[in-house]
């Protein structure tokens, strides 16, 4: 039996002596979970080789989406999902590996943005080729519109979850979820 099938065949149960429990939605949400989790497990394979973490990864990718290369602080929080304090600390790592660097804001000096490097953008085209295959396999037996549609659902659950949230709010629940998820 496999692993959805177990925990759908215990939710029933669970639901049987707790009437009531939507069956379908907490299983969706498992699921959800559940792929995340193997989803990230395969990004953290594939990344580790070159001494980077997820958060790391995305902010040099946030970066080379730009096309001067260039972020501000408070974008890249929340573009990330991630609070200011931590940016910082990845924005030190990434500067020490010199793959950013920091550079004073042209509309106000006493803000620092940054910049990928000539090194960071060669490590976004070294890295990221290797996940266009996986990327392309997970959906190898979907049809562009069941594609189109997965999207939108998701689009629609993202949109339901943060409901009334600003950026900050989301970055930083985000941050106390993955500190609390580290301490365990």
């Amino acid at each position: 039996m496999d692993r959805i099938a177990t925990i759908e065949e215990r939710m029933q149960r669970v639901a049987e002596r707790l009437p009531g429990m939507p069956v379908a939605e907490s299983l969706l949400c498992r699921v959800i979970i559940m792929l995340g989790r193997v989803m990230a497990a395969h990004v953290d394979e594939v990344i580790s080789p070159y001494q980077l973490n997820d958060v790391e990864f995305r902010t040099l990718l946030s970066l080379f989406s730009q096309p001067d290369g260039t972020g501000g602080p408070s974008d890249l929080c929340a573009g990330l999902a991630q609070s200011p304090a931590t940016m910082t600390r990845i924005g030190d790592v990434l500067v020490a590996r010199n793959l950013v660097t920091r550079v004073p804001n042209e509309q106000d000096r006493r803000r620092m943005d940054i910049r990928i490097t000539p090194q960071g953008e060669a490590l976004v085209r070294e890295v990221l080729p290797r996940m266009f295959d996986y990327t392309r396999s997970l959906y190898q037996d979907f049809s562009a519109a069941e594609k189109s549609r997965l999207l939108a659902a998701l689009k629609k659950l993202f949109a339901q979850l943060t409901i009334g949230e600003d950026e900050t709010a989301h970055a930083d629940r985000a941050a106390s979820t993955h500190a609390a998820g580290a301490r365990s």
